[in-house]
C-alpha cells in the first residue's frame, strides 16, 4: 500500500518544493493502490509545493460530444481520470470557465492562472497552461507519457503554424453558463488538435537535459519545466514544421497541417534554373 508519505517523498527527491506551480497529468491506477485513495495524492501535492505554490491540474470535457445542455463549471464533468474528477470537487479549488479545456487549480495565484479563460484560445497563448508555464511552472507527468502533455499544444500555438478542426464545416459552437445564469455561445478553436505524435517531445527534452525523472508509486513519471516544453517545441517546429503530426489518413488536422507546411515549403524554396 503506497502512502501520503511515500508520495510526498518522491515528489520532493524529484526536485518539486515549495511555491512551485504545477501541472499534473495523471493515471492514477498507474500509481497502484494508495492508502486514502485519490484525496491522498492530491494532499501530497498540496503538502509539497505548500501553501504559496499552486496544484493545476486539465478538467477537460473535450468536443465530442459537447457538453449538453451546456457547460457548467460547476458541475460539468471533467474526462480526463479519476484524480481530476475528484480534484474538481475539492474545497477551494477553481475551475476555468472553458466547455472543453477547462483547467482546475487550487493555491492562492489561482485566479490569476484561470481568469478569462474564454478570451484566448482553450490552449494557446495566455490559456492557463501557458500562464502557468511562464510563471516558472513545471509539468509533471505520472504514469502517463506526452500524448497527456497539454502543454505541447501550447507550444503548438507559440510557433505559429497553421492549425485545423477535426472536422470539416462550420466552426463548432458550445453553449456556456456564465456566473450571472446567462447562457452564451463560444466558437471553439483550432488549438487542440491531435496529440499522436506527441511522444516524439520526450527525445527532444532529454536531448537537452530538460527532463528529471523519478517513480510516484509504481508509476513512472517525469518532471519539466512549462516553458522548456514551450521553447523546444517551437525551435523544433521552426527546423520541421511537420515534426508533431501524426501518419493517420483519416486525421484531419495532421493531413492538412502537413499539406500546408509543404505548399509554404514549397513556395519559399529558390528557383533551380536548369
Amino acid at each position: 500500500m503506497i502512502s501520503r508519505k511515500d508520495i510526498v517523498r518522491s515528489l520532493t527527491d524529484v526536485g518539486i518544493g515549495r511555491g512551485d506551480h504545477l501541472v499534473v497529468h495523471a493515471s492514477l491506477r498507474s500509481i497502484g493502490a494508495i492508502d486514502g485513495g485519490a484525496d491522498a495524492a492530491i494532499d501530497a501535492l498540496v503538502d509539497v509545493v505548500g501553501d504559496g505554490g499552486t496544484v493545476a491540474m486539465p478538467s477537460f470535457h473535450y468536443t465530442r460530444p459537447l457538453p449538453e445542455p451546456h457547460f457548467d463549471v460547476r458541475t460539468t464533468p471533467a474526462k480526463t481520470g479519476t484524480l481530476t474528477e475528484v480534484f474538481r470537487q475539492r474545497a477551494g479549488v477553481r475551475r476555468s470557465l472553458h466547455p472543453t479545456h477547462a483547467v482546475c487549480a487550487l493555491g492562492p495565484r489561482a485566479d490569476e492562472f484561470l481568469d478569462d479563460h474564454l478570451t484566448c484560445e482553450a490552449v494557446g497563448k495566455d490559456s492557463p497552461l501557458d500562464r502557468i508555464a511562464q510563471a516558472g511552472g513545471y509539468v509533471l507527468l505520472i504514469g502517463v507519457s506526452h500524448l497527456a502533455n497539454t502543454t505541447i499544444h501550447v507550444g503548438q500555438c507559440h510557433a505559429g503554424l497553421a492549425r485545423y478542426h477535426w472536422q470539416d464545416g462550420p466552426v463548432p459552437i458550445a453553449k456556456v453558463l456564465l456566473a450571472d445564469n446567462r447562457v452564451v455561445e463560444h466558437p471553439l478553436d483550432a488549438s487542440a488538435g491531435c496529440s499522436l505524435a506527441f511522444n516524439a517531445v520526450d527525445y527532444l527534452l532529454r536531448q537537452r537535459g530538460l527532463v528529471r525523472d523519478t517513480y510516484i508509486g509504481h508509476a513512472p513519471s517525469s518532471l519539466m519545466r512549462g516553458r522548456d516544453i514551450i521553447d523546444t517545441v517551437v525551435a523544433t517546429l521552426k527546423e520541421r514544421p511537420d515534426a508533431l503530426l501524426c501518419n493517420r489518413q483519416a486525421c484531419r488536422p495532421c493531413v492538412l497541417a502537413r499539406r500546408h507546411s509543404h505548399a509554404a515549403a514549397e513556395r519559399s524554396a529558390p528557383n533551380v534554373v536548369k
